[in-house]
């Protein structure tokens, strides 16, 4: 068999550098949708962009004949935050420079090229310029620099509508460069496993960034607020050990609850299903969030989850989720303490959520993004209808097999 030829008319560059040795945020939506483009059939080549420290999230992935893989220094990953997203951003630059003639697909706002429009761009939120004081340093990049890039980039993908509308109105973005396409719950791969418990008592359970806009101190206090009326844990993962302390520091709690709050840093899926699965629920009162992962994750594991009543958690969470207002303490102590005393909540919760959850699925995204990138190498343009044709055979063999999964 000869040599799979990669060229501009049928290839897509695809800069997936923001997958980390920490799984976590982008890198899952990179990760994922890398997986499941690797299954479905197409015309098209990819050549595919990853620093070293993501290597052993790749390790399991079968990547076939019209996927070229290429490897560049861990100085890249956002495990080195702020160096690695400058790295990143300057490296994605010369990325487009390289392959002046190729479609490339940046797949976080963090990547984004300046110098050619030949891009699609995943935008996963805009909290920096609704919270200015949680990010400063991103606060000008967003707002001047990403506002730069988003002029030249020809078409933008975003995985909420709460994004989409807030995308256009400070970016002033028109209807036909911007797609919504939902992103999945890789959970679901273990919905139905049976986990043992071994940290050996009920716990409250927090999964996600640890920062200021996550209110990891609002889910403390909330906790310490009823502490001594149950007798869960709190189990916070995340991943900054040093941000985790100065938030438990400087929360008012009595300093002899901090021994029931744990804290976890960069556990494995299976680890992150284990934690879902016997937990008492999810505690997620985020101040914002483009899309969020987690209660997704947490709801396809059969996990309640309390949620705040903003941005796109409800559009994501429909009537699976427990809604709070996430600046209001007594408000998420109470939903806590109601969950935990109300068995028929909790099960309706569960129930509710496990059917949203099984809507939200990587397969189906991959297809989303496969026609789009196929539509747009085929004829620059966005497609009018979501799904092509040919591909309508697939998406619903993968709807039918859900189907029969959630009946199951």
């Amino acid at each position: 068999m000869g040599r799979v030829k990669f060229n501009p008319q049928n290839t897509v560059v695809i800069n997936a550098t923001n997958i980390g040795f920490k799984y976590h945020g982008l890198g899952v939506y990179s990760l994922n949708l890398l997986k499941e483009l690797t299954k479905l059939k197409t015309g098209l080549r990819f050549i595919v962009y990853v620093n070293k420290t993501a290597a052993p999230h790749l390790s399991g992935i079968k990547f076939p004949q019209n996927f070229l893989v290429k490897w560049v220094s861990k100085s890249l990953s956002p495990d080195y935050k702020f160096k690695g997203h400058l790295m990143r951003l300057i490296f994605s630059n010369l990325l487009s420079l390289k392959y002046r003639k190729y479609l490339i697909f940046n797949t976080s706002q963090l990547e984004i090229s300046f110098f050619r429009s030949n891009q699609v761009v995943t935008i996963h939120d805009v909290i920096p310029l609704l919270f200015k004081n949680y990010h400063k340093k991103q606060f000008i990049y967003y707002k001047l620099i990403l506002k730069f890039g988003l002029k030249k980039a020809r078409y933008i993908l975003t995985p909420s509508h709460n994004s989409k509308d807030l995308l256009q109105e400070m970016y002033d973005i028109p209807d036909d460069r911007i797609r919504v396409i939902y992103n999945g719950a890789d959970t679901l791969i273990n919905k139905d496993k049976v986990f043992e418990n071994k940290t050996g008592k009920p716990y409250l359970l927090y999964i996600g960034r640890i920062c200021k806009m996550k209110n990891i101190k609002g889910i403390i206090e909330s906790f310490g607020a009823i502490a001594d009326k149950i007798p869960h844990d709190l189990i916070i993962v995340g991943n900054d050990w040093k941000v985790f302390i100065e938030e438990l520091y400087f929360s008012q709690i009595d300093h002899r609850l901090r021994k029931r709050i744990k804290f976890k840093e960069n556990v494995s899926n299976e680890e992150k299903c284990r934690l879902f699965k016997n937990a008492e629920m999810l505690i997620f009162p985020s101040f914002y969030e483009g899309f969020g992962l987690p209660p997704i994750e947490a709801m396809a594991c059969g996990c309640p989850v309390i949620v705040s009543n903003n941005s796109s958690l409800p559009e994501i969470c429909g009537d699976g989720a427990y809604y709070v207002n996430p600046v209001n303490i007594k408000e998420i102590s109470t939903a806590i303490l109601r969950l935990i005393k109300d068995t028929e909540l909790r099960n309706e919760l569960t129930a509710k959520g496990k059917e949203r959850a099984s809507n939200f699925r990587w397969d189906f995204s991959a297809v989303k993004h496969l026609w789009l990138l196929e539509q747009i190498v085929d004829s620059s343009t966005f497609p009018v209808v979501e799904t092509h044709p040919l591909l309508l055979p697939v998406l619903e063999s993968l709807q039918k097999r859900a189907l029969s999964q959630t009946q199951s």
